[in-house]
């Protein structure tokens, strides 16, 4: 009985030393976060709108963002760069990215994209696609609004379970080995 005490203690403090690499973010947390991403940026393109929700059970993260007609190109990687960068840590994976690009001169249309979360995460994050492929398999240009309806911000996303439970698990898990050393040494 020793030998197990002894291991579920050696298993806690292993635990502790080497917990899990990524940080699980809410959904709100990542909201947050991206304007500050943006803000620490010089050149980034002005947010008008973040938006996560939930559409026929997939998860959506949507910004919509002004553009100079100068650096087009440069401000949407910029912000597919930053949606991946801040997503790949999301507690709930995103399933796609909508990012609406309302040019400065307003006779131009506005331009969507859409695209898929994790293909996108492992083009620009992880290098495991190259650019032709991701440009034919994840991403959609077009600047048809009726295709992209942004529901109500008041629809819920994804069960996402923000009352973060991790604490007390942790707190379990070191609690349990010490109450029953507890109980065995008083026999």
């Amino acid at each position: 009985m020793k030998i197990f005490i002894r291991f579920i203690f050696i298993i806690n403090v292993v635990s502790f030393l080497f917990p899990n690499s990524k940080n699980q973010l809410s959904d709100q947390r990542i909201a947050n976060m991206i304007p500050k991403y943006f803000n620490r940026e010089h050149h980034s393109p002005n947010i008008k709108r973040i938006s996560i929700y939930a559409k026929e059970n997939e998860k959506y993260l949507h910004l919509e963002i002004d553009v100079n007609r100068n650096r087009y190109e440069g401000e949407l990687d910029f912000t597919l760069n930053a949606m991946a960068n801040i997503t790949q840590y999301a507690k709930i994976p995103f399933d796609n990215f909508i990012v609406i690009m309302y040019p400065a001169i307003k006779s131009k249309e506005p331009e969507i994209i859409k695209a898929d979360a994790g293909c996108t995460i492992d083009y620009l994050i992880n290098k495991r696609t190259n650019k032709k492929r991701w440009l034919a398999r994840c991403v959609k240009i077009s600047t048809d609004f009726e295709n992209f309806v942004v529901p109500n911000s008041s629809s819920t996303p994804k069960n996402d379970n923000s009352s973060d439970k991790t604490i007390y698990y942790i707190l379990l898990l070191v609690a349990l080995p010490f109450i029953f050393f507890i109980f065995l040494r008083r026999k």
